[in-house]
C-alpha cells in the first residue's frame, strides 16, 4: 500500500520482520514443489522422525523421510494436506497445508484480464495448532509494502512476501487478505478526469490517491488445527459452514455426503437509506433537482432480501449442474422532499453467467455484470466480473475485479440449507461520494480468494 512511512516505523517494521523470522524457525513448516500432476512436499521441522500425509482426509503415505511426492494428480486443482509429526511413536505435531498443481493449458477465464492485478496470485498457507503462516507471489506495490488483515482487521504491513500470525486460537475459522495498491498511468488519470467531467461529478470532493489507484486483496479462508491427535489428523480440513449440513428432503444429500452441493452468492448493495442521485442530466429531463435514490440501508447480512443484485450460483454435483438465480432488486426515486417520483425494476439481462467446466471433481463459471437503474440509460452501471471454480473436495477459489461502489459481498457455504454460509469477500464504501467511482474509467478494486 502506497503509505508515507517516517524512518523510525520502517526500522521497526524490519524489526517486526526479523522478529517474524525468528519465531518461525520453530514451526513445523512445509515447502512444495509444483508439477501439472504431482505435488512435492517437503517437511521441515526440528522435531519428528516419522511422518504420516493425509489428503484430504484419505492417508497416502508415511514414513521416515521428511519429502514426499504425490503423484497422478489432476491439474490446476487444490490439495489439502495433512501431515502429522511423530516422535518415537508418539505424534508432536500436525500441520494443515493447502496448494494446488499447475495448468496445462490457458483456460477461457484467462484470457479476459487485462492488467498485472487481474493475473492470478498464488497463495500457500501451512496452519498448525496455534499458527498461520502465509506465503505469496510478489505483487506489483508502489512501495512494496503489504497490509494484512484478519476478518478484516488490520494485523500488520509487512516488506516480505511471507507472515505467520501467531496469536490464533484452536479450531478457529480466519479470513486472511493481502493487500497492495499501485497508481495508475497518467494516461489513465486523464482519460478519469474527462469521465468525470463529462458526468458532472465533482472531482474537488473525491480521495485523489484512492481514485487514482488500483487496489488487489488476496484472501484465503483458513481454519487452524483443533487439537494434536489422530482423528484430527485423519478430517477433512474444511470449516464447518461447508460440510455440516443435515440430510436434505427430495433426496438431495448435504455436502459432507459422497454427492455435495455448494451455493456461491454475490450480492451488491447500498447501504444508506438513500443517495443523492448522481445523474444530473435525467434531473434536468424530468424538472426535478435534488432528488435521491432509495437505497437499502443495512450492513453485510448473506440472507438480506434488500440489495440492488444478487447472483447464486449452484455447484450440484447430485446430477451433476451448474447453474444460477440472477435477480435484481427494485429502484426508487424520490423528489427533494421524499416523495416516489419512480419505481420500476432493471431487467436482468446484464447478468450472464457462462459454465466453463462440470466434470466428476471441479466446476468452473463466469460471471459478467452490467446492470444500470431502469429510469435512464445514461444511469452509471453497477459493473463487475468475477470467475470461479468448486472442487468436489469442498475447497474453492474466485477472483475478479468490480466498481468500487457500491457494497459488495460474497458468500459460499451448502446448497438448500439455512446455514450461514462463511463470508468469503467484502467491500464498503467509505461514504456517499465514493459513488462517484461508478463512472466509467474509473479503477476497479481487484480480488481473489481461495479456501
Amino acid at each position: 500500500m502506497k503509505k508515507i512511512i517516517v524512518p523510525f516505523l520502517f526500522a521497526a517494521g524490519l524489526l517486526l520482520v526479523g522478529q517474524q523470522e525468528v519465531g518461525a524457525k520453530e514451526l513445523t513448516e512445509v515447502k512444495s514443489k509444483r508439477g501439472y500432476d504431482s505435488i512435492q512436499l517437503v517437511t521441515e521441522s526440528m522435531k519428528g522422525n516419522y511422518f504420516k500425509v493425509y489428503r484430504d482426509g484419505k492417508k497416502i503415505w508415511e514414513g521416515s523421510k521428511k519429502d514426499y511426492v504425490d503423484a497422478n494428480l489432476e491439474p490446476d486443482y487444490s490439495y489439502t494436506y495433512k501431515i502429522g509429526v511423530y516422535e518415537n511413536e508418539k505424534l508432536v505435531d500436525l500441520v494443515s497445508y493447502r496448494a494446488k498443481t499447475k495448468k496445462e493449458r490457458q483456460t477461457n477465464q484467462d484470457k479476459v484480464l487485462d492488467t498485472t492485478y487481474s493475473e492470478e496470485t498464488d497463495l500457500v498457507t501451512t496452519v498448525g495448532k496455534d499458527y498461520v503462516t502465509l506465503e505469496w507471489e510478489p505483487i506489483p506495490d508502489d512501495d512494496g509494502i503489504y497490509e494484512i488483515y484478519r476478518d478484516g482487521k488490520l494485523l500488520e504491513k509487512v516488506s516480505i512476501t511471507k507472515y505467520t500470525d501467531f496469536k490464533v486460537e484452536n479450531g478457529q475459522d480466519h479470513l486472511y487478505e493481502i493487500v497492495a495498491s499501485k497508481e495508475v498511468s497518467n494516461k489513465q488519470k486523464k482519460e478519469i478526469k474527462e469521465q468525470l467531467k463529462k458526468n458532472n461529478i465533482d472531482f474537488s470532493k473525491i480521495d485523489k490517491e484512492y481514485l487514482f489507484n488500483e487496489v488487489k486483496t488476496v484472501g484465503k479462508v483458513v481454519e487452524t488445527v483443533g487439537e494434536i491427535s489422530e482423528e484430527e489428523l485423519a478430517s477433512i480440513d474444511v470449516p464447518e459452514e461447508f460440510v455440516e449440513a443435515p440430510i436434505q428432503a427430495l433426496g438431495i444429500p448435504d455436502v459432507g455426503a459422497e454427492v455435495p452441493a455448494y451455493l456461491f452468492r454475490y450480492q451488491t448493495f447500498i447501504p444508506f437509506a438513500s443517495v443523492d442521485n448522481p445523474n444530473q442530466y435525467h434531473e434536468t429531463l424530468i424538472g426535478e433537482y435534488g432528488t435521491r435514490l432509495k437505497g437499502d440501508n443495512r450492513g453485510f447480512d448473506p440472507f438480506s432480501n434488500k440489495y440492488r443484485t444478487r447472483v447464486d450460483v449452484y455447484a450440484d454435483w447430485w446430477y451433476p449442474d451448474l447453474y444460477a438465480d440472477r435477480l435484481v432488486g427494485e429502484s426508487v426515486l424520490y423528489d427533494s422532499d421524499g416523495n416516489v417520483l419512480m419505481r420500476d425494476t432493471e431487467s436482468n439481462s446484464g447478468i450472464k453467467v457462462t459454465e466453463d467446466l462440470v466434470s466428476s471433481t471441479k466446476m468452473m463459471w463466469r460471471v459478467n455484470h452490467d446492470v444500470g437503474v431502469p429510469f435512464d440509460r445514461t444511469y452509471p452501471n453497477i459493473t463487475y466480473y468475477y470467475e470461479g471454480t468448486v472442487y468436489k473436495n469442498g475447497t474453492f477459489s474466485l477472483r475478479g475485479s468490480h466498481d468500487k461502489a457500491p457494497n459488495h459481498e460474497i458468500y459460499a457455504g451448502n446448497a438448500y440449507t439455512d446455514l450461514r454460509p462463511l463470508t468469503a469477500y467484502t467491500f464498503a464504501v467509505g461514504s456517499t461520494m465514493d459513488f462517484a467511482y461508478l463512472a466509467p474509467g474509473t479503477p476497479q478494486k481487484y480480488f481473489e480468494v481461495s479456501m
